[in-house]
């Protein structure tokens, strides 16, 4: 009688045991989605900042992720941890629903000699990016080779290729971004140059086209 009690108490608990087994499995087939992006960043002379104020004589292509395709088709992105051009990309990403719109905070870098990174970060709390753009985002654009440029009244479109970006999902929604960023008088910390016989700040137009999926909520 007693070994039959065991047996009993040994296969109750079966069922529970599957179904644990059951739920940790379908865990660990579906992964944390891995964040992604494509970037097309320039710094140099703009409309604002003018040839007099920045040190740049021309555009200069400041980094460039993933692939870009012409019109408003998508653009190819690249994950996190990938590798292009024989240096890795990171991507840490969130875009989340505040107040009556968006918190972003995004950044993208490229390993590398010439490699770089574009950070683009809104007022937390504010939801300052909404289905009608952006003002008030801080963008950050640095350089191994040319410093860091910033800015904290850059404006963010929703534009690719210079046309609004029409698609499905539309270009702005929790996890994801799809648009243009542009920071015309961004400065370089510690560098001045030679105006009307008085110094001032480096000043240069940031601009960058871009694509976040898969970003934390």
């Amino acid at each position: 009688m007693i070994l039959g009690i065991l047996r009993l108490t040994r296969y109750a608990g079966w069922p529970a045991l599957l179904a644990a087994c059951a739920t940790a499995s379908a865990c660990s087939s579906n992964p944390a989605p891995v964040p992604q992006a494509f970037i097309a960043a320039t710094v140099g002379v703009g409309p604002s900042s003018g040839s007099m104020v920045c040190n740049f004589g021309t555009v200069t292509q400041w980094l460039d992720v993933g692939t870009p395709v012409g019109g408003n088709s998508t653009p190819t992105t690249q994950t996190d941890g990938s590798n292009q051009a024989g240096a890795t990309v990171h991507v840490a990403c969130s875009v989340s629903t505040s107040a009556n719109g968006f918190d972003v905070d995004l950044n993208v870098t490229q390993e590398g000699l010439k490699g770089g990174s574009v950070t683009i970060t809104s007022p937390q709390g504010a939801g300052a990016v909404t289905q009608s753009g952006g003002t008030g985002i801080t963008g950050v654009f640095q350089s191994s080779t040319y410093g860091t440029y910033r800015e904290t009244d850059c404006t963010i479109a929703f534009t690719y290729n210079g046309e609004a970006v029409v698609t499905s999902g539309g270009p702005l929604a929790a996890g994801r971004i799809w648009g243009h960023i542009s920071c015309p008088t961004a400065q370089v910390s510690g560098q001045t140059v030679m105006v009307d016989g008085g110094t001032q700040d480096v000043q240069c137009d940031a601009e960058a086209d871009f694509l976040f999926e898969q970003c934390s909520l």
